[in-house]
């Protein structure tokens, strides 16, 4: 007779699987090949967004950088000497509300804008990084961005088919009377844009997201003609990652997907990133726990299982509990998984298969779940062994980023 410690694990297998290390290979070449259908023009789960910024540096100047992540925002002053050095003076974080208006969401911006720049209502730039798909266009000279549809359980009321700069500067000049240049692009993007020269950036946090510079010359022209007005050689690309549909599915990501505002898409960071976590956990707990385990509200509570700092209701068995445990450490793998294979799909794309290859990462999960960045690089491994790769969390680049696109020359 099977242990019940063998009985939980082919539970758990059955329910949720790891990717074995052939598929793990598998998945990350057939990444590479949806990327390079996506660039080719032809049908492909990845949208590939081309973005008509370069590698630039900013003009010295006073200005804001503002940040709309899936959960939280922030709000920076900067400085840029005449050397191109930017400065961050000072920075407001704040929450943003699972359910809001443009209106109220501009108001929310301002507000923290003033608050940094001390009130001064003078004409400085403003640069806004937005964890949301974007149709990147130029405004002006000014790189805007429309709105394509929310996700991370997020809804923006009437913002959805807008350019965000366009409307928040429209918003500007009749609520507060200020005229003042806006820029917006995705955050990732602004995440490769403020990486020191790297040539790949990432986040798994709340969502799930890569960007990196491609040559102009590995476009497709009917694919170009996005980049309307703009010439350069190099063209950073916003994969919009999350909604790669290649894995094969599970039970507990199709319970998971038919409860979410967006039924079939974004299969990828339903698996991966922090919205979505401890919403798998859920989905599975009467199953492999009882039903009288706790209903999970947030992924750092799977954080704090696996850390051993969840507080238990008294009635919880010590099995349950390392069964708990078990359970989110799957989660966090299969997550693992994921990300590794994206990124060694896009390290294939640009043939950086060997040696030390540098990567900007941002979020959550990836810096603060236990063990995360390690498993990741163990999966990338797996899958290209002769890579190593060299994870950076350099402070402030995504307002680094966010500051160049302001003020970008």
């Amino acid at each position: 007779m099977l242990s019940l410690d063998k009985k939980y694990s082919g539970k758990l297998d059955a329910l949720y699987p790891l990717i074995t290390p052939a598929d793990l290979v598998r998945y990350a070449k057939l990444f590479r090949r949806e990327l390079l259908a996506a660039l080719s023009n032809q049908k492909s789960s990845l949208p590939t967004i081309l973005n008509p910024i370069c590698r630039m540096s900013a003009k010295p100047g006073f200005g804001v950088a503002v940040s709309i992540g899936g959960t939280n925002g922030y709000a920076s002053a900067f400085r840029v000497s005449d050397k191109c050095l930017i400065k961050f003076i000072n920075r407001k974080p704040f929450s943003l509300p699972e359910d809001t208006t443009k209106n109220e969401l501009f108001h929310l911006i301002t507000k923290n804008i003033l608050e940094v720049t001390k009130g001064i209502k003078k004409s400085f730039p403003i640069g806004i990084g937005f964890a949301y798909p974007l149709r990147p266009l130029l405004h002006h000279g000014f790189i805007d961005g429309e709105l394509l549809y929310m996700a991370k359980g997020r809804n923006i009321k009437g913002l959805v088919g807008e350019k965000v700069g366009l409307e928040y500067h429209k918003f500007l000049i009749k609520e507060y009377k200020i005229d003042t240049t806006v820029a917006v692009a995705n955050d990732a993007i602004c995440l490769l844009l403020g990486g020191n020269g790297v040539d790949v950036a990432g986040v798994v946090g709340t969502g799930l997201n890569f960007a990196y510079w491609e040559k102009r010359s590995s476009v497709a022209p009917l694919k170009l003609s996005e980049l309307s007005g703009f010439g350069q050689g190099e063209v950073a690309v916003n994969i919009e990652s999350k909604n790669f549909n290649e894995i094969e599915g599970n039970r507990l990501r199709k319970i998971v997907d038919k409860e979410s505002v967006d039924k079939g898409y974004s299969l990828a960071e339903k698996e991966a990133a922090g919205a979505y976590l401890y919403k798998i956990f859920n989905a599975g707990k009467d199953e492999l726990l009882g039903k009288g385990f706790p209903v999970f509200s947030s992924t750092d509570q799977l954080s704090e299982i696996v850390t051993n700092a969840y507080i238990y209701p008294q009635d919880v068995t010590e099995k349950t509990k390392k069964n708990a445990k078990d359970f989110s450490l799957r989660i966090f793998r299969r997550s693992a998984q994921i990300a590794a294979i994206q990124l060694c799909g896009v390290f294939m794309k640009i043939g950086k298969t060997k040696g030390i290859v540098p990567v900007v990462m941002e979020g959550g999960i990836f810096w603060k779940a236990h063990n995360y960045n390690t498993l990741v690089t163990l999966y990338l491994n797996q899958i290209l062994p002769e890579v190593i790769p060299s994870f950076a969390r350099l402070f402030g680049s995504s307002r680094r980023g966010i500051a160049i696109l302001a003020s970008g020359d």
